[in-house]
């Protein structure tokens, strides 16, 4: 199958180029556009108690998510809540008032509340609601902000949703433009190392640079209709650079090396495609398909992140499949032009076709050394020695790799998992800064409380009701960690001590003229229809035991008359976690089966998919390990340039997970294609083993390298989610590139020996009609001998081999 589109594409080649190239172009108006539709929200399942209350807050309360905090500091002062400080905040204020996009301006003038007042009396601060919602609000904080005057002596910033949301827009964009800045010309300059010649070294980047704006584009349309988060992008970049260069590097290497072999122009992007194409398809399918085990879950940002992980990943092996091999047919042996000359491997480490390929002996010298009319044994190369060390002492090598492993992984057992709020931005962030400031100088607690919706049968200021809800105050009032509760059913009586629920139901209930005006603007702003809104306030908000007290409001017995519904940040943060924590099994089960079924299909072998599974699981073991150990107990903070927030972003692992699985396919399925060719020529697994690891060595160092490059590029970021993220992932593919392929898996397969091989015979015959199996050419390299025997050591039925497509037709 895979062969026959190699032709097909090989025979049309310049339409089919001119055809990719225009498809990128046309996307580069939409990839440039696509910053403008993505969301800084979506962390939560909308479906969540949590987000139903941020939903009624909005609707019925005109509590929107746009809203900006704005802090004055005066320093030297220590009267923020006498009259004239406050009313420099209004004459700075002015112009916001006159702002149609302004909903309202509070703070201690409107209140009374000692909350906006700094403990040292020489700050205050207002929190500015406006008319739209949290994204349309990101736009605006520069316009809105600019109308700000700052008076004699202030200093004016501003923190909260709409500010930090735009901080960490810009900060994304920053941090993606700097990891490009390093990876490009670091995968550029081992491209060059790997081949040895400019136009081939560029042609994977040329790849990326068609891949990733053609995805960008299919991102805006999905966005036109769904919330994708403004991380979108960076994971997109990332995965894009990594898959479209290696699935690039894997195809021309292949090129090269059948055009070495003496294989026309045709026929070695026909074989190319054949084989590398093959495996290039069978890894981007892989990886897309974990991804799509992150839309099992429901909060629209790491739904979004599959959905864009996996459109590069299809983007990628849509682009390695037809631009490039057509490309590689127009280009033939003109590949080998511009050679760079520098030190290179030596031509003893490499395979005779590898060493050709690259350009380190002659094309005679090759053909003289792998003669046509007899097998020759391969010549001796750095990994073939390294596999061949191995696999005299699998044992040995097996026990203390896998404890070492193990032990990497230990730090694992303690992660905490977190959602970051403002400290998801870099330290020097005014922003973040801003927001420091006010947690700090301020009363705790205050601008993060607990919200909490009372719903009653009827007038929530009748006499029994007023009577209830004053309860429910007290009642919230003397729980472990509350500070106050906020609303007009938690009154005081002139020494300032709390007022008795009977007497706030008769100051409620009274008529509202003999209310104090105070009084009736909290009524008409916390109480709407049947609803009241509370608001619990505590120190303990932004950590663990604020989730904690979430808990314990929500298992209160409220009353028979009242129904309980409890929001905000800590209660968001509560609620993603145990939704991540209830969908995370679907998920990863999702990610090991379809991962076994696509090497099971790639294969035919019934026992490679459980060994490439536990093999990957040892490698992410490993590296989330080491996640926690630098990001949560903040190693290495100094070297990485962040502070850590004391837990684990929580989607971190799980991105982590999704990408890796699918990621770790690509040298597994490169290699394992290598020794199953090999295989079947004699049959020795040892052998194979040696011989795949020696073809494919250098091309696995080479994409693992540009990898980890690239990953490591957006740990320089400055965004903690992205940076945690893009180290996680380069230890992980470094571990797997090398101490699971060099040394676990050539002891793994000496072990398993022909058993490595063995699958059902039903089964192994629909695998072989599904028409995967490997395509012999006339070229090739090691000439072919006699397929072993397909029958166990102890003469049970099985393949031990798997089957060709002419034996499984039969």
């Amino acid at each position: 199958m895979f062969k026959r589109w190699g032709r097909f594409v090989y025979r049309r080649r310049r339409w089919v180029a001119v055809v990719a190239l225009l498809t990128a172009g046309v996307s580069l108006t939409f990839a440039a556009r696509v910053s403008s539709v993505l969301s800084t929200g979506g962390w939560y399942d909308p479906s969540s108690e949590s987000q139903q209350v941020v939903s009624r807050l909005a609707a019925d309360f005109g509590q929107s998510g746009g809203s900006m905090v704005v802090l004055f500091q005066a320093p030297g002062r220590s009267d923020a809540s006498s009259p004239s400080f406050q009313g420099e905040i209004a004459t700075a204020t002015a112009g916001l008032r006159s702002d149609p996009r302004v909903a309202s301006i509070v703070g201690y003038a409107q209140t009374g509340d000692p909350a906006f007042v700094s403990t040292a009396g020489d700050a205050a601060w207002v929190l500015v609601s406006l008319n739209m919602s949290q994204d349309e609000a990101i736009s605006a904080v520069d316009s809105i902000g600019a109308e700000i005057a700052t008076p004699a002596g202030f200093s004016v910033a501003l923190t909260g949703e709409a500010p930090l949301s735009a901080a960490i827009s810009a900060q994304s964009e920053k941090d993606l433009a700097r990891a490009e800045t390093i990876s490009l010309p670091i995968a550029l300059v081992i491209l060059v190392l790997v081949f040895g010649s400019l136009v081939a070294a560029g042609l994977p980047l040329f790849v990326a640079g068609l891949t990733i704006p053609t995805t960008l584009a299919l991102v805006w349309v999905l966005a036109q209709q769904l919330t994708m988060s403004i991380f979108v992008t960076s994971v997109v970049t990332m995965l894009g650079l990594a898959l479209a260069i290696d699935y690039s590097l894997f195809m021309v290497s292949r090129f090269r090396e059948e055009l070495a072999c003496g294989a026309s122009v045709e026929e070695a992007v026909e074989q190319a495609v054949a084989t590398s194409g093959k495996a290039v398809a069978f890894s981007g399918t892989a990886v897309a398909i974990g991804l799509s085990g992150l839309l099992l879950f429901r909060a629209p940002t790491l739904s979004s992140m599959g959905i864009g992980g996996a459109l590069i990943a299809l983007c990628s092996v849509a682009y390695a499949l037809t631009f490039l091999p057509a490309f590689l047919g127009i280009l033939g042996p003109r590949i080998e032009r511009l050679k760079v000359r520098m030190p290179s491997v030596p031509a003893r480490w490499s395979s005779p076709a590898v060493a050709a390929a690259n350009g380190e002996v002659a094309a005679d010298e090759f053909a003289a050394a792998t003669p046509t009319p007899a097998p020759t044994p391969a010549p001796t190369g750095l990994w073939e020695r390294i596999a061949s060390a191995v696999m005299r002492r699998p044992v040995a090598v097996m026990v203390p790799v896998l404890a070492l492993l193990l032990a990497f992984g230990l730090p694992f057992l303690g992660e905490r998992g977190g959602l970051p709020g403002a400290n998801v931005l870099p330290s020097a962030s005014q922003a973040r800064q801003t927001w420091n400031t006010i947690e700090s100088a301020f009363p705790a607690g205050e601008t993060s409380p607990i919200d909490v919706l009372v719903t009653v049968n009827g007038d929530p200021l009748s006499s029994s009701n007023a009577t209830e809800l004053a309860d429910y105050s007290a009642q919230l009032s003397v729980l472990a960690g509350v500070s106050k509760v906020g609303g007009p059913f938690s009154l005081s009586d002139p020494t300032g001590a709390p007022m008795p629920a009977s007497a706030v139901s008769a100051t409620l209930s009274a008529p509202a003229s003999s209310r104090p005006a105070a009084l009736n603007a909290l009524i008409a702003a916390e109480v709407h229809g049947s609803t009241v809104h509370l608001q619990v306030v505590s120190p303990l908000a932004g950590t663990t035991a604020g989730q904690t007290l979430v808990q314990t409001i929500r298992g209160l017995n409220a009353g028979p008359g009242l129904r309980v519904a409890v929001g905000g940040a800590d209660a968001s943060s509560f609620d993603f976690l145990q939704a991540q924590n209830a969908e995370l099994p679907g998920a990863v089960a999702f990610i090991l089966i379809a991962m076994a079924l696509m090497l099971l299909v790639q294969f035919g072998s019934a026992i490679l998919p459980l060994k490439a599974v536990v093999m990957t699981l040892l490698s992410l073991t490993a590296s989330f390990g080491a996640l926690v150990w630098i990001f949560q107990d903040g190693n290495l903070s100094g070297v990485l340039g962040f502070s850590s927030p004391g837990f684990t972003v929580a989607i971190v692992p799980i991105l982590m997970f999704s990408i890796i699985f699918g990621l770790s396919m690509d040298y597994e399925v490169l290699l394992m294609s290598r020794i199953q060719e090999a295989y079947r020529r004699d049959g020795d697994t040892t052998q194979a083993v040696a011989e795949g690891l020696s073809r494919t060595g250098r091309v696995i160092t080479g994409a693992a390298l540009i990898m980890v490059s690239v990953f490591a590029a957006f740990g320089t970021g400055d965004l903690i989610i992205i940076k945690s993220l893009g180290v996680g992932m380069a230890i992980a593919v470094l571990l797997d590139a090398t101490i699971i392929r060099a040394l676990l898996v050539p002891a793994t397969m000496r072990l398993l020996g022909r058993r490595a091989w063995w699958a059902p015979a039903r089964l192994s015959w629909v695998t072989g009609r599904l028409g995967f199996s490997h395509v012999a050419t006339e070229y090739e390299c090691d000439a072919p001998q006699a397929e072993p025997e397909r029958r166990d050591e102890g003469g049970r039925r099985g393949i031990l081999a798997p089957p060709t497509p002419e034996s499984a037709a039969g």
